[in-house]
């Protein structure tokens, strides 16, 4: 359900709820005092239900879900697995049309590593392109944005000056493996963005 939706869905639980308090109280249905307190409550009952359900929803999502260190070997086999604080990701679909993005503050051991796997050469992939990867799924908080080196002081963990973009197809049988590293020396991480799609 979008999110856009969740509040006319309350509101109408409350309406259905309210609905059948007065329903209850034309049909002289309503004796006692604790009666007429039930009557009262039941439209807030009624509104509360979507609000459990969201949560039930998303406490299964997160519980059910791949962690970061799944998500990791999926993308890159069995191997050392980064930090989970140093690592943000997603994925998508199932079969030739899953795709898993990644952020990863990378060590140089890890970046090394990177640039290192098989059959890795530079890609015909622009960086606005790359970022749409991540765009098109609404991941605008943590995905790469890119800037040129030029630019002053960043303003955003995501930005991503004079990202390189490599091609890795075929590794750990992803169709197409995507890796932009950032071109910034300010610290031992750097960032690393990685999107992986179809299997």
């Amino acid at each position: 359900m979008w999110v856009i939706w969740f509040g006319p869905v309350v509101v109408v639980f409350f309406l259905v709820g309210m609905t059948i308090s007065a329903v209850l109280l034309r049909l002289g249905r309503l004796r006692t005092a604790r009666q007429g307190i039930v009557a009262v409550a039941l439209p807030f009952v009624f509104a509360a239900l979507p609000v459990l359900a969201l949560a039930v929803l998303s406490l299964a999502a997160s519980a059910f879900s791949p962690d970061g260190r799944a998500l990791h070997a999926e993308l890159f086999g069995p191997g050392p697995v980064p930090a989970r604080e140093r690592m943000l990701f997603d994925a998508f679909g199932q079969g030739p049309r899953r795709e898993i993005l990644l952020r990863l503050d990378a060590s140089p051991d890890e970046r090394a590593r990177l640039i290192a796997l098989p059959g890795i050469a530079p890609a015909a992939m622009t960086p606005a392109a790359f970022a749409n990867r991540g765009l098109g799924h609404g991941l605008g908080s943590w995905w790469m944005n890119p800037v040129g080196l030029d630019a002053p002081a960043r303003t955003s963990f995501t930005d991503c000056p004079a990202p390189t973009i490599y091609a890795a197809d075929g590794f750990n049988g992803w169709r197409e493996l995507r890796i932009a590293f950032c071109a910034d020396d300010r610290g031992s991480a750097r960032p690393v963005f990685v999107a992986a799609r179809g299997r």
